[in-house]
């Protein structure tokens, strides 16, 4: 009895090691990453330029794949500070005081303006964050 007792606790403790969940990092809610609001390659001029916001020129590879561009705030993120240009901090905090919006907003722009290196990425203009950050700003 007491032998069968030891096997049957012995697997059980083998089957919960090997059945046991892996812990995965959590991503950006992407439900909290505001569209882009611009159509990447609009208005092309010939030389490289598109139309962003406000008629200002912007690179045609502007705004970057959504996909992409959330992958590349994840890695921000989960490292605390722009992957691109360390010197740079970035949280992504999901409440929604004044301070956690413009943490966010933030975090999104590092991200958008240093998404291929340090300052190369995409101008604000290529996304209504800029727009949003001022709203965020003008809140109580």
């Amino acid at each position: 009895m007491k032998f069968s007792t030891v096997v049957f606790f012995a697997a059980a403790a083998a089957a919960s090691v090997f059945a046991a969940p892996t812990l995965q990092a959590r991503g950006v809610d992407p439900a909290l990453v505001p569209e882009f609001g611009v159509q990447r390659g609009a208005g092309p001029d010939g030389t490289g330029n598109c139309v962003g916001l406000g008629g200002k020129l912007i690179p045609c590879s502007c705004p970057p794949d959504r996909g992409e561009f959330i992958a590349s705030l994840n890695a921000n993120v989960a490292a605390g500070h722009a992957i691109n240009n360390p010197g740079i901090g970035v949280s992504f905090p999901t409440g929604q005081s004044k301070a956690d919006q413009q943490a966010r907003i933030v975090a999104l722009l590092v991200t958008l303006q240093n998404i291929q290196g340090p300052g190369k990425g995409c101008p604000a203009v290529s996304t209504v964050y800029g727009q949003l950050q001022q709203q965020i700003n003008a809140l109580p």
